[in-house]
């Protein structure tokens, strides 16, 4: 093999090593880019010295360009086995009895000496490492600042090499059959107002076939360079509209995750409010059960004794049936809450875990509801997204507007080099052309371009009825979240008092035990029962409004934690209950 030949391969090869090793680093490039895209966003957020999301490359999989060729890839099995297949065991009548449903019931809300206490602190320090939602938000989050870098790129210098070899007849004139090598390096680099510049080398080597001799080669190179920029038509800034909407993508993505960092904290904390609130009713319907039972064995002695009817001791013994089936109710709903609690946190439903009771201390605000709803206006992070939202929808009128203008382009081309080298690659500065123009194209036919602009405009008009309704629909959150702490707080002045009502009734009941009939007790039993749940569900509603109220009125901020940051002259603390 010649050495011009010999040079041409090593040039394919050359090509191809670099481009492999070329694709590791890049894509190592796009990864440390894309976190200090995260990173720089997060800073100008009141939480900005929060860890930021990053890409855990170690957790995403390798792609499998040439899978294998199997009758399941293109008809995936199913399993759907018939009815004779499957098998199905009934319970005895032994286990069927009331006795034995119970006390499976309570093997279930027995807590494992294994189990683990599942605090709140403990819970959304979980969530934020291992929750889909969580999980989802923060790649939802790298996903834009990808697209960002898709954008930035296309501003930079970029490289290429493409090289072709032909062969058979037609190659050459020279020729009746030859070979042919080209390859084409240069580097590409788009304006900011618009256009592009093309630097590029060009080198081929032409051998004849039916010679094995290797005087007939050809060689031939030249260095061009190439430009064009529009006037009129996509010209100026409208150039950049896909890099600037895509920045300005980032930023709403910023605000997007903290907006979801927040609300996921308020939902978190509900939901484990939930679950304490039905370990209370759980209490609750224990202490029922227990004063039911003291009717039943009351009632009973009272007719032993004749003193009172039969039916009397049944009335009680029915309702401590009740009591029995209603706290087996509870404590079923409970479990399925916890598992569902633990599923939505990230964490395995078969762990075994405890929730530890919890009431957070937040004072009620002193709330101006005028000044509340402006915080809103001003705060919230996602009326500002809308408002800029809608400069982006205005911008694109602006950019259909310039669809609808003349193309007038300046163009250029400068080339040096000659043809048919034989002795080698020689720049010949002799050899040198130049050219350059005007390109202009009327607009006679601008009828898609006039839909766009006409499509731009009524998107716009209703993107700013849509902002309205934003604004209108934060204030009337504002709102809404100032009345239910007022309901909750007051809820909680009338609960308490009922409760107190009940416990006064069924003292008085106790005081004169002859006087009263089965079903009076265990009415007061059952109403006492009532009022303990209705001041608990109080209780929980109102540090449930608190967070919305600070939340929906733009002012709930959390550490890079994850917790609540309290507000100045606002102390926030936690109280561990008992059941």
């Amino acid at each position: 093999m010649s050495f011009r030949s010999s040079l041409a391969s090593k040039m394919i090869i050359n090509g191809l090593l670099i481009g492999l090793v070329g694709c590791g680093e890049q894509i190592r490039q796009v990864d440390i880019r894309t976190d200090d895209l995260v990173k720089e966003r997060n800073a100008v957020l009141a939480s900005g010295t929060r860890p930021a999301p990053t890409l855990s490359t170690d957790s995403y999989p390798e792609g499998r360009p040439f899978p294998k060729d199997t009758p399941e890839l293109n008809e995936p099995s199913t399993v759907d086995p018939d009815a004779d297949e499957l098998t199905f065991t009934g319970r005895t009548e032994t286990e069927s009895e009331a006795d034995a449903i119970i006390a499976r019931i309570q093997r279930l809300a027995d807590t494992p000496a294994d189990a683990e206490a599942l605090t709140l602190d403990y819970a959304i320090a979980f969530a934020q490492q291992s929750a889909t939602e969580y999980t989802g938000a923060e790649e939802t989050y790298l996903l834009s600042a990808l697209s960002l870098i898709i954008q930035e790129h296309l501003f930079e210098p970029r490289f290429f090499n493409e090289t072709t070899v032909d062969a058979g007849n037609g190659i050459s004139s020279r020729y009746d059959s030859a070979l042919r090598v080209a390859n084409d390096f240069g580097v590409r680099q788009r304006l900011p107002y618009g256009g592009e510049v093309t630097a590029r080398f060009l080198a081929g080597l032409t051998r004849n076939l039916d010679d094995a001799s290797t005087q007939g080669d050809v060689q031939n190179a030249g260095f061009i360079i190439e430009g064009r920029l529009p006037l009129l038509r996509g010209g100026g800034i409208v150039a950049r509209e896909g890099l600037i909407q895509a920045q300005r993508n980032l930023v709403y993505a910023s605000r997007s995750f903290e907006i979801f960092r927040r609300d996921f904290y308020v939902a978190i904390v509900t939901d484990y409010l939930g679950l304490v609130l039905q370990l209370q009713s759980i209490a609750n319907a224990e202490r029922g059960l227990a004063l039911n039972r003291q009717i039943e064995e009351l009632e009973t002695a009272l007719v032993e004794t004749g003193r009172s009817q039969p039916f009397q001791a049944d009335e009680a013994r029915k309702d401590t049936l009740d009591a029995v089936d209603d706290l087996a109710s509870r404590q079923e709903a409970y479990q399925l809450s916890l598992d569902r609690f633990k599923v939505r946190i990230g964490m395995d439903p078969e762990r075994p875990m405890v929730i530890v009771p919890t009431e957070i201390q937040i004072p009620i605000p002193e709330v101006d509801r005028n000044q509340a709803i402006r915080y809103a206006m001003e705060y919230r992070l996602d009326l500002q997204t809308n408002r800029d939202q809608l400069e982006d929808a205005r911008r694109q009128i602006d950019l259909a507007e310039n669809g609808l203008l003349p193309d007038l382009d300046l163009k250029g081309n400068l080339r040096v080099g000659g043809d048919d080298v034989v002795s080698g690659v020689d720049f010949n500065l002799g050899d040198t052309r130049a050219s350059g123009g005007i390109f202009l194209s009327l607009p006679l036919d601008r009828v898609d371009e006039s839909v766009a602009l006409r499509q731009a405009q009524v998107r716009f008009v209703q993107d700013e009825r849509l902002y309205g309704r934003s604004l209108d629909d934060a204030a009337v959150s504002v709102r809404q979240s100032i009345r239910d702490i007022d309901r909750a707080q007051f809820s909680i002045l009338l609960q308490e008092r009922s409760v107190e009502i009940a416990e006064n009734r069924i003292a008085s009941i106790d005081a004169a035990p002859d006087r009263a009939t089965a079903r009076d007790r265990t009415t007061a039993v059952a109403g006492l029962r009532t009022a303990e749940d209705r001041r608990d569900t109080s209780k929980r509603d109102l540090q449930v409004a608190v967070l919305n109220y600070l939340n929906s009125a733009g002012i709930l901020r959390l550490t890079p934690e994850g917790q609540l940051q309290p507000l100045p002259n606002m102390p926030v603390g936690e109280v561990i209950g008992k059941r």
